[in-house]
């Protein structure tokens, strides 16, 4: 009886990844806010002026350069933030690699060619399709957000002290920052949109928020490799 109630669920996500989930969201919308007045002054300069208009009750000037500036600190001091929220997360999440489920399944062109087959049945055509925990284009976002978050990370400290580093190195990492913040500009509102919008996956984003767990009806249908290898070590 005690099995049969332990297996109405399986746990998804443990309570350190909700945590930053949370936090990754909180500050990815302040670098975004606070970057597309940066990148694109023409279109979102408004949001300059915005972040500069309460400060002109206490500094003289242009509300928009002054909002720039209010912009250029919030992103750094999001950064920072971010860094403090990322150590502990890396920390553990290193001590529990063995339970990592997003390496490739094996890495032949055959099985690319498969997954990406696979996710055009499951997400255009609703066929079921035998996923494991994460499929293809999850364990390809988990690696590409990674990545880019280091590589933005790096640029971003060569951008803040570019006295140390010198103006070459500050423009390649200036690139380098754009081409990230364009990664994430483009496939957040994707993955947004995969993950909370289409209604079977709700089960999804209540265990990413809340509960850390997943029904194991929910796993069955829509991770069954994931499902079987429970059963197996159950």
């Amino acid at each position: 009886m005690t099995g049969e109630v332990e297996m109405k669920e399986v746990e998804a996500f443990a309570e350190n990844q909700i945590w930053f989930h949370k936090h990754l969201i909180h500050f990815m919308t302040a670098f975004i806010v606070t970057g597309l007045p940066q990148i694109w002054p023409e279109w979102f300069g408004w949001i300059g002026e915005l972040l500069g208009y309460p400060f002109t009750v206490l500094i003289p000037g242009d509300p928009y350069s002054i909002g720039i500036a209010v912009a250029r600190w919030i992103h750094r001091l999001s950064a920072v933030g971010l860094t403090l929220v990322l150590i502990p997360f890396i920390c553990k999440q290193c001590a529990d690699i063995k339970k990592w489920e997003i390496w490739p399944e094996c890495w032949s062109g055959s099985c690319l060619s498969k997954g990406i087959k696979d996710l055009w049945d499951y997400y255009v055509h609703k066929k079921h399709v035998e996923f494991g925990k994460y499929n293809l284009g999850q364990k390809f976002w988990t690696w590409l957000a990674a990545i880019t978050l280091f590589f933005m990370g790096v640029s971003g400290f060569i951008m803040w002290f570019r006295d140390i580093f010198g103006a070459d190195a500050w423009r390649w990492a200036h690139m380098i920052h754009d081409i990230g913040f364009f990664i994430f500009l483009i496939m957040l509102p994707v993955h947004a949109y995969l993950a909370v919008l289409i209604p079977e996956h709700r089960p999804m984003v209540r265990a990413m928020f809340r509960t850390g767990r997943l029904p194991i009806d929910f796993v069955k249908e829509h991770h069954p490799k994931w499902y079987k290898k429970i059963k197996g070590e159950e």
